[in-house]
């Protein structure tokens, strides 16, 4: 073989995605498909399948492989390799290392997928291109997660959880209930499950009449429930009075929370990615960048849309894979 090749994996809401890369984060063969989850070893079984279709296709041997890296929602006990109560997937534990490791003699790892994001920034992005030794990534999906690094330092936390920054409060009068069942989350109010939420509530506060006379009404035919994040953005597009008051509502709110990521780790780069920051990045971001200077302790940073886009956490997945399973904790040290 000549180059050193490992297997990142991105465990979603949904989709399961797979890349076999070099040490350059060069994806030679990538595949996705739908999770399986008919009992709790299907993804170990998926995993397994995926790692024997990439060697196939790169003409080399299991045990060629450096590693395997796997990138997924948490809780999770990380040394362990497992994910307790994964949103999305029907079971209490989901094992993931012992399965996989038992059938491919090749070491497993399992890490955050927001701790990836800001590990394949590091290592592939522009943190890597700018040797960055404080930065952070924010992922504004479905939800709202995030990584760190500081001091070089990648934080991963009890577990494998560090840097759950979705749950920072930013509504201190706690209006709105977070999916983990506490309220005032960032999360809450701010991620592409929750906008609708939010507008929901703005909807009861500003009242009727002026609901009724906006394109925000008229596109779902005035029945609220059927209105989602997608539809709020594009009437923001079309600059609809009552949609742009409520981006604005919304941009203060992601500024408190980008103040709260700002001075818990003092970065000197924040790069965002995720759907709703990906798709909207005119709309979501430069309110951020506006406003954050109002709420901020610390030096403000730069804060910039992530170039790895979608792939930002099969790229950490895939440095995981490389990094020798000694060495894992202390990546940066």
């Amino acid at each position: 073989m000549s180059e050193s090749l490992a297997v990142g994996v991105d465990i979603g809401g949904t989709n399961l995605r797979g890349v076999i890369a070099n040490e350059a984060g060069e994806f030679l063969f990538r595949e996705k498909e739908k999770i399986n989850t008919k009992d709790k070893k299907g993804i170990s079984r998926q995993i397994i399948k995926l790692v024997d279709d990439f060697c196939e296709s790169a003409k080399i041997e299991v045990n060629d492989l450096k590693g395997i890296g796997i990138a997924s929602t948490g809780p999770m006990k990380r040394k362990e390799g497992v994910l307790i109560e994964p949103t999305n997937i029907p079971f209490d534990e989901v094992p993931l290392k012992e399965p996989i490791e038992k059938k491919i003699d090749i070491p497993v790892s399992l890490i955050n997928d927001c701790i990836a994001g800001v590990l394949g920034e590091k290592e592939y992005g522009i943190g890597s291109e700018r040797n960055v030794e404080n930065l952070v990534y924010v992922t504004m999906g479905t939800g709202i997660g995030g990584g760190a690094i500081v001091d070089n330092h990648l934080l991963i936390g009890e577990g494998g959880n560090a840097a759950e920054i979705g749950h920072f409060t930013v509504d201190p009068e706690e209006r709105l209930e977070c999916g983990c069942g506490k309220k005032g989350h960032w999360e809450a109010y701010c991620s592409g499950k929750n906008i609708p939420n939010y507008l929901r509530l703005r909807f009861s506060e500003i009242g009727d009449e002026r609901v009724q006379n906006s394109l925000l009404h008229d596109l779902v035919s005035g029945d609220y429930s059927e209105i989602d994040a997608k539809l709020f953005f594009d009437a923001v597009r079309k600059e609809d009075e009552l949609a742009n008051q409520i981006a604005e509502e919304i941009g203060n709110l992601n500024a408190i929370g980008f103040s709260n990521v700002i001075d818990a780790y003092a970065p000197s780069l924040i790069t965002v990615g995720g759907s709703v920051a990906l798709k909207n990045e005119k709309i979501v971001l430069p309110p951020v960048q506006k406003q954050v200077k109002n709420h901020i302790r610390n030096i403000e940073p730069e804060i910039a849309i992530t170039p790895l886009k979608e792939d930002v956490g099969l790229y950490g997945a895939v440095a995981e894979a490389f990094t020798s399973p000694n060495q894992s904790e202390s990546r940066y040290l």
